[in-house]
């Protein structure tokens, strides 16, 4: 069987070989245009090139089913590059992550490792990254840069993170701040977040809350944050109960009304709408 660049040579010395005749033709058909403007003078001058025009004619007609077929073959060849693309990618992908104690999970076009959902491009060459159903990176389809760019968000999540002990007395404290502004027990979670995010601020933000001092506290942070929390078994402050209330499905429309927060590290979690405690 020949190869993929032989059936393109092909295709392409045809293409090249009916030009030429093309652009004769052109030339024929500009002197029989000159010549019939005086018809009667110039006949035995345009006689002649009807035969010209006829024989360029018949040489400019494609060879349809011989072409068809090329690129036929040519179809079989570019699914059978796609299928071995892909395995070469999610087999380099895949070793790559277990060099870095991650591991890899689902079908393409979507796999998981870890908290994180990757959407895999193949035709626009990308690799959506998200955490739950949001999406917070985007990097080429190369495994090193996949690799890559999945540590430095994993890395920035437990940089920041805040230690729990800290965190469900914040909380506590957010959602209290919350209960008196909003006058009642059951707070927005996006609510909390926010005056948790405040109460995370060092002095120099209160002195001047410029963006320069501002310490920025993510969706994905605090969901990460409350994961570890839930995990270590801390539910409880001042003889009160931290209770996260699910969202329904109505909840998940708008980014303001619910957070997705990880159940496991195998990409599972729920939506919550509500924080309280009881």
């Amino acid at each position: 069987m020949q190869s993929m660049e032989e059936e393109l040579n092909k295709i392409s010395n045809k293409i090249r070989e009916t030009e030429r005749w093309i652009k004769g033709l052109q030339k024929t058909l500009k002197k029989a245009l000159r010549l019939a403007k005086a018809p009667l003078q110039n006949i035995y001058k345009i006689e002649p090139l009807m035969g010209d025009l006829e024989e360029a004619l018949n040489k400019t007609q494609f060879d349809k089913d011989a072409l068809l077929q090329a690129t036929s073959i040519l179809k079989e060849y570019i699914e059978r590059l796609k299928d071995d693309f892909r395995f070469d990618f999610s087999k380099r992908l895949n070793e790559g992550l277990q060099e870095n104690g991650m591991d890899l999970r689902g079908n393409l076009p979507v796999l998981y490792t870890g908290f994180y959902r990757m959407e895999v491009d193949f035709v626009g060459g990308k690799v959506h990254i998200l955490f739950g159903p949001e999406k917070i990176g985007k990097c080429a389809l190369s495994p090193g840069e996949i690799i890559e760019t999945l540590q430095k968000i994993d890395d920035g999540l437990q940089k920041n993170s805040v230690p729990e002990d800290e965190l469900i007395d914040r909380l506590f404290q957010a959602w209290r701040r919350a209960t008196l502004m909003l006058q009642k027990e059951r707070i927005p979670v996006t609510a909390v977040l926010t005056e948790l995010a405040l109460l995370l601020q060092k002095r120099q933000f209160y002195e001047n809350p410029s963006k320069r001092n501002y310490r920025e506290y993510s969706r994905q942070q605090f969901a990460y944050d409350i994961y570890r929390l839930r995990k270590r078994g801390i539910r409880q402050i001042y003889g009160r109960e931290l209770h996260l209330i699910a969202s329904t499905f109505d909840a998940t429309r708008k980014k303001i009304d619910y957070i997705w927060i990880p159940t496991n590290e195998r990409g599972e979690g729920t939506n919550y709408s509500y924080v309280t405690f009881k």
